[in-house]
């Protein structure tokens, strides 16, 4: 059974959807088979994976419109262990429908028990905020990677996260919990224990990950060329730093 995490970041800016890909990336890397959700209208994940030249037919709006099965939305990315159910634009349109009957944030969880046996890991990419993707994309995870910015973050977002997290337990039965905060865009672990310190956060200490994502012009250039940099650049501060905080990820799940 896989071990399904979404990636999650109460504002944007956090470097959510940049994790999601390089994350699932490097576990793939790793040998562990992976697949990588799309639950955003913008499609991050989408672009910077490098599947808009390959042909597929499906994304992830079929599936939750019942047009599609979970399989058939699969695509198949150039790495081999790593494959990617994307998103489109028009997936807001679908959201839109299924937002407005009561227990629909569920509709995700129910279709990955198609496919969670097949994978080791499932990295779902959610929206900022806490709209119906958010909500869905969270309630079918067992596990939330919180991506954190001492320059975008607060004691209240993660005390909204939290209130999130109990809300999606008590209402939708989900025994979900948090697996770590992963700080991204930092200079050095004292701007981290500074930032946990003035937002009186030193209580979840406990939470963050060893490893923190560096400011690193290799994301940008990887960005622009809408591959993961792991792959854009192996040797970069910021691909050493995805890929050991997918050795502590897994190491987490051990």
């Amino acid at each position: 059974m896989s071990n399904i995490i979404t990636i999650a970041g109460q504002k944007g800016g956090t470097g959510k959807s940049i994790t999601a890909v390089n994350l699932a990336t490097s576990l793939a890397l790793s040998g562990k088979k992976t697949l990588l959700i799309d639950c955003d209208p913008q499609a991050c994940s989408t672009q910077w994976c490098g599947i808009k030249d390959l042909d597929y037919k499906c994304d992830i709006t079929w599936v939750l419109s019942g047009r599609a099965k979970v399989v058939d939305a699969i695509v198949k990315t150039r790495i081999k262990s790593l494959d990617i159910m994307p998103a489109e634009f028009n997936l807001f349109q679908v959201a839109l429908k299924l937002a407005k009957n009561s227990g629909n944030e569920k509709i995700l969880r129910f279709f990955l028990k198609d496919v969670e046996d097949d994978y080791d890991y499932i990295i779902i990419d959610s929206p900022s905020s806490y709209s119906f993707l958010s909500v869905t994309a969270m309630t079918a995870a067992d596990w939330l990677l919180v991506c954190m910015s001492v320059h975008h973050n607060s004691i209240e977002d993660f005390h909204s996260l939290l209130r999130m997290v109990k809300y999606i337990r008590t209402t939708h039965d989900v025994p979900l919990k948090i697996a770590g905060l992963l700080f991204n865009r930092c200079e050095t672990k004292k701007q981290i224990e500074s930032f946990m310190k003035n937002q009186n956060l030193s209580d979840v200490k406990k939470l963050v990950y060893n490893t923190f994502i560096p400011n690193d012009v290799a994301i940008k250039n990887s960005r622009k060329l809408k591959i993961p940099v792991v792959l854009h650049d192996i040797k970069s501060p910021a691909a050493d730093a995805y890929l050991r905080a997918a050795e502590e990820l897994h190491f987490f799940f051990k």
